[in-house]
């Protein structure tokens, strides 16, 4: 016998199924249930939903230990909605999700991650949530942004793509480099600020709800900035790559004919000359120029902002990929032919830094779009030439490159299978290109955490098939594929033309 109204069983005719698993067995009955009220995409049918939460809800009140936390997560999806009356539904239960709080999640951080995630919807009850989740055993990082996301937007300060993973580690940024973020700030128009404001708190709420999910059925995570995540260190007395060495690679970005150069100047005989800034190349055609701004301060957190987005997109939560098994992976992976060897999308230079020690500084090349990324390489790794340029449309002649390596990258870029096109078209036959990239995760109700928006930065996941097309396209072959987690490695061989 049932004990929820029988008006709603139709409604919710999985729900009485997973209250009865075992804790162990919960999986698939919550996946069901989760399937059936569409909560990994609430605007699907609201109409069908709406009247289900509300048994939800009771069923919340009486259910116990890790059911109450995944039906916790389930609201907190459906809370996601952009239908208000369907939101309005979840935020009804709020007086019992405040009671649990504060009657059974004391010792639990499972359920106390599941209530933090839903109850930091209802930024409207700000006061109320703050005083009852001040005792729940959350670490610091998870009551930051349960914060955040219950803040109202301060216009005069808005912390705009200043809080991930938690706003605390911006905020300890020394003054210069918060001031020069708030100018960039203040220069938003006020439509956009807003958005970029929700888009901010979307990526904390798919965090949490993705770091509550894995806890609750997985048991502990492992968080904190990564101590194998050593940047380049500044290295002044590092002789300079000759331009020279590796011209013959280059082209320009306008009229794809050759450049001429001595390592001061880059110029096209067609299209005039090409900035070199403290012996970086920018043939960018000031493609990254609008987003500079943002991330100038932007290297400052990376120790603590790819950690969690590897945790959040790779599924990382117990840290079975670590930064030496990537280091490993490209050291046996990245296999050149004759060439220089590319690290596409090169960031602070950490992977970059990994192939200059193992082939070679003078033989390889770093590309971003972003000059703050390539400043930091230019601290670390001097020898190395750096190329300020777009993926979309790499500055490099066709089978000039002996490798490449796109790390961690590929996601952020806006085409992918354009990318993949271009590196193709660069590579030598024979020449390996390497990448680690992220798929959409195999479970459902994951997937929909994981593809939540990062912010103002797109981030594309990789069905592996797909990318196998791109590959096969572009004149390219899988030779190995490796799928930890949702993490996608992958290294490809150029065919022979």
């Amino acid at each position: 016998m049932t004990i929820f109204p029988t008006e709603s069983l139709h409604r919710v005719a999985d729900l009485d199924s997973f209250l009865a698993t075992p804790p162990d067995h919960t999986r698939e009955p919550f996946r069901r249930l989760a399937e059936q009220l569409h909560a990994t995409a609430p605007d699907t049918d609201p109409d069908a939903t709406r009247p289900a939460v509300a048994t939800l809800i009771a069923a919340l009140r009486t259910s116990r230990g890790k059911h109450t936390a995944l039906l916790a997560i389930l609201l907190g999806m459906i809370a996601e909605s952009s239908d208000e009356s369907l939101r309005a539904a979840v935020h009804d239960g709020l007086p019992d999700y405040l009671d649990i709080a504060r009657t059974r999640a004391g010792d639990n951080y499972a359920l106390a991650l599941a209530l933090a995630y839903l109850l930091a919807h209802f930024a409207e009850d700000r006061e109320a949530i703050l005083v009852h989740t001040a005792s729940l055993p959350l670490d610091a990082g998870d009551y930051a942004r349960i914060e955040r996301c219950l803040a109202p937007l301060n216009p005069d300060d808005p912390e705009l793509t200043r809080v991930w993973p938690e706003p605390r580690h911006w905020r300890a940024l020394p003054d210069t480099a918060r001031e020069l973020d708030r100018q960039w700030m203040r220069q938003v128009p006020p439509e956009q600020m807003r958005l970029a404001y929700h888009l901010d708190t979307r990526s904390l709420l798919a965090y949490a709800g993705a770091k509550a999910l894995w806890t609750v059925e997985h048991g502990s995570t492992v968080t904190g900035p990564d101590p194998d995540l050593r940047l380049p260190p500044a290295n002044p007395n590092g002789h300079r790559t000759r331009l020279g060495d590796h011209l013959a690679a280059l082209r320009c970005p306008k009229c794809t004919g050759a450049l001429a150069g001595d390592g001061d100047t880059v110029s096209c005989a067609s299209c005039g000359e090409f900035p070199v800034v403290d012996g970086t190349v920018d043939l960018s055609l000031g493609a990254g120029d609008a987003h500079e701004p943002m991330t100038r301060n932007v290297p400052l957190c990376y120790s603590e902002i790819r950690p969690a987005f590897l945790r959040w997109k790779g599924s990382n939560w117990d840290g079975a990929v670590t930064v030496e098994d990537e280091d490993e992976y490209l050291r046996t992976h990245v296999q050149p032919a004759d060439g220089p060897i590319l690290d596409l999308g090169a960031g602070t230079g950490r992977w970059t830094a990994v192939l200059a020690d193992t082939f070679g500084a003078e033989r390889v090349i770093a590309l971003d779009l972003s000059a703050a990324m390539l400043e930091h390489v230019r601290r670390g790794l001097p020898q190395v030439l750096r190329v300020r340029g777009n993926a979309l449309s790499l500055p490099f002649n066709d089978g000039s490159l002996g490798a490449v390596n796109c790390w961690n990258a590929l996601q952020s870029m806006p085409d992918p299978a354009a990318v993949v096109a271009e590196v193709g078209r660069c590579l030598r036959p024979g020449g390996t290109f390497t990448l680690m990239t992220f798929r959409p995760a195999v479970d459902p109700i994951y997937r929909a955490l994981q593809t939540a928006p990062f912010g103002l930065v797109p981030v594309a996941l990789s069905a592996p098939q797909d990318l196998r097309q791109w590959l096969a396209a572009a004149g390219m072959s899988v030779w190995e594929q490796y799928t930890p987690g949702s993490f996608l490695f992958v290294t490809a061989v150029r065919e022979p033309r």
